[in-house]
């Protein structure tokens, strides 16, 4: 079986100190549980002093998909959106 490894953009809603962004990394660390391998945490500069995390996983084919991990990383506080920008096979 192979693996997927995705490039997901994680958002907050609003423009957030650094403390609650590097809250929200850690949280993503926590939450992303096995099978899913999480690989590196990137903080994005987007715009107008808003910033946004580049997350990278590797999902095993047998292990249900991305939505799972999305519906999960979504539910963390001050994460307003999830979006899956790059997919690719291992």
């Amino acid at each position: 079986m192979g693996e997927v490894i995705a490039l997901m953009r994680v958002m907050p809603g609003e423009v957030i100190d650094d403390d609650k962004l590097q809250k929200m990394i850690d949280d993503i660390k926590d939450v992303v549980k096995s099978p899913v391998t999480l690989g590196k945490i990137e903080i994005k500069n987007i715009a107008f002093g808003l910033k946004g995390l580049n997350v990278t996983v590797m999902v095993p084919d047998d292990a249900g998909g991305l939505d799972p991990v999305v519906e999960t990383i979504s539910k963390i506080e001050n994460v307003d959106s999830v979006e899956v920008t790059d997919v690719g096979r291992v």
